[in-house]
């Protein structure tokens, strides 16, 4: 996703990679991490399969200008015409503690959930704070990716309450019961 919002940045203008990072967050804001190594690098692959030109900035050697091609721009013109054709996996990483806990370890597993969804209602608390500050007549890509994380976080303290009752449910039922 990272190249499309970069061949989509770059569509706007032309610019340098730390210039495209610096952007993208003004956009996202604090919802989406962007590393600069993975502009950089996402930069980089993109020049390679021709959707991205790069030239060197003449004061500063290191520093490259990046241009979208026109095979960047039927790219990203396929890519942003065509609908998500399946949802995204769930890739948490509660799952995977979950996935790997040994059996006769529930009450440390509850541990987890109880510190995990600590996690989430402090993020869940920042995030309507800073729905708040913004008021009602914000509008912009950043205000409805707030209320996209809202709802994900509430999403994930409900997913966290159901596995707590299925960890529970399953130290009430027999051994040899458990499949």
């Amino acid at each position: 996703m990272i190249r499309y919002a970069i061949l989509g940045l770059l569509r706007e203008r032309p610019d340098y990679g730390y210039h495209l990072k610096r952007r993208f967050d003004e956009r996202v804001g604090a919802l989406w991490h962007l590393n600069v190594g993975q502009v950089y690098q996402t930069l980089r692959v993109l020049e390679r399969t021709g959707l991205v030109v790069g030239t060197s900035d003449g004061e500063h050697a290191s520093r490259r200008f990046y241009t979208l091609t026109p095979k960047g721009e039927q790219a990203l013109e396929r890519w942003s015409s065509r609908p998500a054709t399946r949802p995204q996996p769930i890739r948490d990483e509660t799952l995977v503690r979950l996935l790997l806990a040994e059996p006769g370890r529930r009450d440390e597993l509850l541990e987890r959930l109880d510190a995990q969804e600590r996690v989430y209602r402090r993020h869940l608390a920042a995030l309507v704070a800073e729905k708040r500050s913004r008021g009602a007549a914000a509008a912009t890509v950043s205000d409805i990716g707030i209320e996209a994380a809202l709802l994900h976080t509430e999403a994930q303290l409900k997913w966290l309450g159901t596995c707590r009752t299925r960890l529970v449910e399953l130290e009430s039922t027999p051994p040899e019961a458990v499949g």
